[in-house]
């Protein structure tokens, strides 16, 4: 999956709004990998263990693509989860995992009832994590590490200075630096020795 940019969430954010007695709380959170994004899940509803439902979604940027993931937790099948996914969608949110709790309130809200209400909850916490700074944009950069021999070293590092790379890192042994670098485009010089492909606040 080719994505130059993406916009994320910085850290994360929580917003409660309430529908006909019910209390939506929307809790909205970075998250780099599958892994993180149900550690997230599972903390959440550890949480708010009392609530009537709690509700995930997630979107995670992989190497092999965009990892969607969504429940309706117990709610009826259609009217949460995917609502909730379909506004980090529309956001164009990645590496990002959001759980609305649900304390139901003693009116039901039927099925349209229910999609909007999930959907509110998702859109209204975007809204507030935008209103905070929060909602950043990552773009694709390059960490890779070179393997410069001494007699190269200063000219090669004066190659790198006038590159505009950005030094992560240095360090030595007897015949070698070890200099780690992060690149808007990836270096094609002979010393590379490792590439990632990372992404940086852009």
């Amino acid at each position: 999956m080719d994505v130059e940019r993406f916009k994320t969430i910085e850290g994360r954010v929580e917003r409660t709004i309430k529908i006909e007695r019910s209390e939506f709380i929307a809790t909205l959170s970075y998250a780099e990998t599958d892994e993180d994004a149900r550690t997230f899940i599972s903390e959440i509803s550890k949480k708010y263990k009392d609530a009537t439902h709690n509700c995930p979604a997630y979107r995670i940027l992989t190497v092999n693509g965009i990892v969607e993931f969504s429940s309706d937790a117990g709610e009826p099948s259609g009217t949460a989860g995917v609502p909730m996914l379909n506004v980090l969608r529309r956001e164009g949110l990645l590496n990002v995992a959001v759980v609305v709790t649900r304390y139901f309130g003693g009116v039901k809200l039927g099925i349209r009832g229910l999609i909007e209400a999930y959907s509110r909850s998702v859109e209204e916490v975007v809204r507030y994590a935008k209103e905070l700074g929060q909602i950043i944009v990552k773009k694709r950069a390059y960490k890779q590490k070179l393997k410069i021999d001494f007699p190269s070293y200063g000219k090669k590092m004066q190659q790198l200075a006038y590159m505009g790379v950005n030094i992560l890192d240095i360090s030595y042994d007897e015949h070698y630096a070890y200099v780690e670098v992060l690149t808007e485009s990836s270096l094609d010089l002979p010393e590379v020795i490792e590439t990632a492909e990372v992404y940086v606040r852009e």
